[in-house]
């Protein structure tokens, strides 16, 4: 990966890409329209999708006993109640061996009952289950652990098992120099037309950076910045920034980095499509506060909530976060609307800085969510009002403080207190 830019640069980058982005206005139209996005057969996840990867957790080394053990952690903690009911299977899963006839040869060893059984064990425990590939011949976690030449005979064969969602990341195609659109519209035709008639999900994982694989490749046109574009008509999600850390840990500068490059393309999310800023990382080198910050800012977002940690070991504070009623909620809401920045002309932090931010979300009934977020390093009171933000005109507003809880009433100014790497959240509805 490309060494961390300092956080001017990252915004620099940011403006770039709004740039590029809006220099291909014909291109943005039609990726956003109604015709676009009614190509993909099925809505399958009217709301983004909540669960559970192997990735950040156990790297390439998972097995049958390891995600039942996992399976079983998302129950008896409450996760799975909380709805965190889908289970994914990272990269690892498979070594890339096949029959002579071309089908997929999984190891005994690591899965002694088979894939369909595995699928079925966890739909009859209420979950939905994933798995992982790449659409080029090699894939991120090894030689020929990928689906190029294949595409129709994997996905019926992961139907066939009963998986509900297929992760496709772009390791092998960047080998192959493929044009990500061309390869996902493959994917995605291979999917609607897959001969169990089965719906899935398909989460498009090109991650790379324009240059991060290596003498200028990819191009921007072919680098992750560019999945917004055809996503939303063969995706049920897309990656917008490259990997928000590993398994060795999850830089907090990581976490803005990737939340600003999200933040860059909000008419693309809608429901049934989501922009997706990569994985949650609790106890993964993040304080308290900043993973709360990641979690309040990906329901803001509107992105998919996908946990990656060993959940034997998960912090009780993380825990605590993770199934916040009322964040959650922010993340479900039907409306199906991504948050965006205000204005920063419509934010004022005492002391002066650039570093307080305030962000919007409309939400059902009239409500909107409100996040005050400080990315500084020290304590910052940022405000705003409701009528600088866009919220209609009231007499009065309740403002239900997320995480401290409590309900306060305003005639319009909204302001707090947050610390360092800290997001204040309220959801604010007329009084």
């Amino acid at each position: 990966m490309p060494p961390e830019p300092g956080r001017h640069a990252r915004r620099r980058a940011r403006a770039w890409r709004i740039v590029a982005s809006l220099l291909a206005g014909a291109l943005l139209a039609c990726s956003l329209s109604p015709a676009a996005s009614a190509k993909t057969a099925k809505v399958v996840a009217a709301t983004p999708y909540m669960g559970w990867d192997t990735y950040f957790a156990f790297g390439a080394r998972i097995s049958e006993s390891t995600v039942l053990e996992q399976a079983s952690n998302l129950i008896t903690s409450g996760l799975q109640k909380a709805g965190y009911r889908l289970i994914w299977l990272d990269v690892g899963w498979w070594q890339g061996k096949r029959s002579g006839n071309g089908q997929i040869a999984i190891n005994p060893t690591e899965w002694p009952h088979g894939m369909a059984w595995l699928a079925a064990t966890l739909h009859a425990e209420g979950f939905k289950v994933g798995l992982y590939t790449d659409a080029g011949i090699n894939g991120c976690g090894g030689v020929n652990e990928g689906m190029y030449g294949h595409y129709q005979q994997d996905i019926n064969t992961f139907a066939k098992w009963g998986f509900d969602a297929v992760k496709v990341d772009f390791c092998g195609g960047d080998d192959l120099h493929l044009k990500p659109s061309v390869a996902y519209g493959q994917i995605h035709k291979a999917i609607v037309n897959n001969a169990s008639h089965r719906a899935m999900m398909l989460n498009i994982c090109v991650f790379p950076q324009p240059g991060q694989v290596g003498n200028g490749f990819p191009s921007f046109a072919n680098s992750v910045f560019e999945s917004f574009s055809f996503g939303p008509s063969d995706g049920t999600s897309w990656r917008t920034e490259t990997d928000v850390g590993s398994p060795t840990g999850v830089p907090w500068s990581s976490v803005v980095r990737n939340l600003d490059a999200d933040a860059t393309e909000p008419r693309a999310a809608g429901p049934g499509h989501w922009n997706d800023p990569d994985y949650l990382g609790p106890d993964l080198g993040l304080s308290d506060a900043q993973f709360q910050t990641q979690f309040s800012m990906w329901a803001m977002l509107a992105a998919p909530l996908m946990v990656s940690v060993n959940l034997s070991t998960l912090s009780p504070p993380s825990l605590a976060t993770l199934t916040n009623p009322q964040m959650i909620a922010i993340d479900q809401d039907k409306k199906g609307r991504q948050g965006v920045q205000v204005a920063p002309a419509a934010v004022a932090s005492t002391p002066a800085s650039a570093n307080g931010e305030a962000w919007i979300k409309p939400l059902e009934h009239g409500k909107y969510a409100v996040a005050l977020l400080n990315i500084g390093d020290s304590t910052l009171t940022i405000s705003t009002s409701a009528s600088a933000i866009g919220i209609p005109s009231a007499s009065s507003y309740n403002l239900a403080n997320v995480w401290a809880g409590g309900t306060s009433s305003t005639s319009g100014a909204i302001s707090a207190s947050v610390p360092s790497d800290s997001t204040v959240v309220f959801i604010v509805s007329p009084g």
